[in-house]
């Protein structure tokens, strides 16, 4: 079968979606964070997170239609700006060759400006992820099969996070998750070592059909030594890895951390481009990567996935505060990528746009099975989106 990897953008359209109602972040509105109007801080985390779900969707034509959401909880409004003003101009009137030549010619534009990150890559990953949706429709196959020859057609998923406010209910919902076939969860944790070991220990001991635990401590250590002694305490735990255990901007200090023993380092996120991954994987930062393609685009999530895999390094999707559709294009990203490690998914965030979205993606017994719908698999009512407090283009 020919597939016509040719892209040629007619119209970029932008959706600024929140939702409110039940708080995503309910366990940690426990007297220790801050939540304003709109944004939450919590005393041991570095990043600030949106009170409500937010999220910016992006609709082009190109003869077919794709929609792509990017990773863009903070500031949407500024990602779908950008999308609107500044890449439809530059892309209209231009037909590139396969999505990562636009991926490439957007980088450029902006890169000799500093912007190789941030907003302006959100933007281009929106795109990019539109691009794909409308791609692989176009081809009337499923978006994985445009990202493998024989991508994976079961995908089993670790739960991203127990958000519930006291131990109790975090071990009720720790064995709802078990018992409906969940394997795996990961803990967000801090820098409070001793607390987080009490933790993983009692969810262990009082869950124990739960398999694999992982342990994310948001970036919360300053100097290696404190790294390294949660490294080596969760690890002696059987934690299936530490992800983010260091600032996000200390490639010498993760070299080091990992050659010290305990659970493997897991990162990625924070990454835009293959150039910001790139020293990281050659240089044994990373013992298993975890691209955001709300954040890379699969055009160059793509490429970070090879430089992986030619550095040995396992890979697995992270998946952040994004609905449906960033849900879905992830678990297609996920069916590409090997099967050393479970799949993210947050379940919390799944299917709160209601009957505004049809999504073929169904959680069944621990995991997913590839759906055959062309693009992402999710169809979008748009007509619908306005009984959200805020729906601009």
């Amino acid at each position: 079968m020919t597939i016509d990897p040719s892209v040629e953008i007619r119209r970029i359209e932008t959706f600024h979606i929140r939702l409110g109602g039940r708080s995503y972040w309910e366990s940690h509105l426990d007297g220790r964070a801050r939540e304003a109007a709109r944004f939450l801080t919590r005393p041991g985390w570095r990043t600030a997170y949106p009170a409500a779900v937010e999220t910016v969707q992006v609709e082009l034509a190109d003869g077919t239609v794709g929609m792509g959401e990017p990773n863009a909880p903070i500031g949407p409004e500024v990602t779908g700006l950008i999308a609107r003003e500044l890449i439809q101009p530059l892309v209209l009137g231009r037909t590139f060759p396969h999505p990562e030549a636009m991926w490439d010619f957007l980088y450029d534009a902006e890169r000799g400006r500093g912007h190789g990150a941030g907003f302006y890559l959100d933007a281009v990953a929106g795109v990019d992820l539109a691009v794909s949706d409308a791609l692989a429709r176009r081809a009337d196959l499923p978006l994985a099969a445009l990202l493998a020859e024989r991508p994976r057609r079961a995908i089993p998923v670790y739960l991203s996070r127990l958000r519930q406010a006291t131990r109790e209910e975090r071990v009720g919902h720790a064995r709802r998750w078990s018992g409906d076939g969940g394997s795996g969860i990961k803990l967000f944790l801090d820098g409070d070592l001793a607390a987080g070991e009490a933790e993983l220990q009692a969810l262990q001991a009082a869950v124990p059909e739960v398999r694999r635990w992982m342990v994310d401590v948001l970036w919360s250590f300053e100097d290696l030594e404190s790294a390294a002694e949660a490294k080596a305490a969760y690890g002696a735990l059987g934690a299936t890895w530490l992800e983010c255990p260091m600032l996000p901007e200390d490639l010498e200090g993760h070299v080091r951390l990992g050659h010290r023993p305990g659970a493997p380092v897991a990162l990625g996120e924070a990454f835009h481009t293959r150039f910001e991954a790139r020293p990281w994987l050659e240089r044994g930062a990373v013992q298993v990567f975890q691209p955001d393609v709300g954040r890379t685009g699969i055009g160059d999530g793509r490429r970070q996935l090879d430089l992986a895999r030619r550095a040995g390094i396992p890979v697995t999707p992270h998946m952040g505060s994004g609905l449906d559709l960033f849900q879905a294009a992830t678990l297609h990203f996920a069916a590409a990528c090997g099967e050393e490690h479970l799949a993210e998914y947050q379940a919390g965030l799944a299917g709160r746009l209601g009957d505004a979205v049809d999504s073929a993606w169904r959680y069944e017994s621990g995991g997913f099975a590839l759906p055959d719908r062309p693009g992402t698999g999710v169809e979008v009512a748009l007509d619908r989106l306005d009984r959200f407090p805020v729906c601009a283009s």
